[in-house]
């Protein structure tokens, strides 16, 4: 009699290595989810950084004076220089840090 299939420690042989996959495998991919958070922080940023610099040319045209918006949640702001008229976040949950007077826009600590 011919039997076909597999034995015992064949298929215990197959579990132990997709365990060692797994285990190499998912760290990395922890660890790409993070890099991909942060390259979207950094352009989420820059993109914040770019509307006020249009915002600030704008009203230098406009009304003769150049100024930035009073917060970044002003609405004339969001909705004129955001296509979802809304300010873009932080992946991390975290906020941006502003100075109206200056303009300048800082990201935080989370790297």
């Amino acid at each position: 009699m011919n039997k076909k299939g597999f034995t015992l420690i064949e298929l215990i042989m197959v579990i132990v290595i997709l365990g060692i996959l797994a285990a190499v495998a998912i760290p990395k991919f922890v660890g790409l989810q993070d890099e991909a958070k942060q390259a979207s922080c950094d352009g989420n940023l820059a993109a914040v950084r770019s509307a006020l610099s249009a915002y600030y040319a704008v009203t230098a045209v406009r009304i003769g004076t150049a100024t930035f918006p009073s917060a970044l949640t002003n609405t004339t702001f969001t909705d004129n220089y955001f296509t979802e008229q809304t300010l873009p976040v932080c992946p991390f949950g975290s906020t941006w840090s502003y100075n109206s007077a200056t303009g300048a826009v800082s990201g935080h600590g989370h790297t």
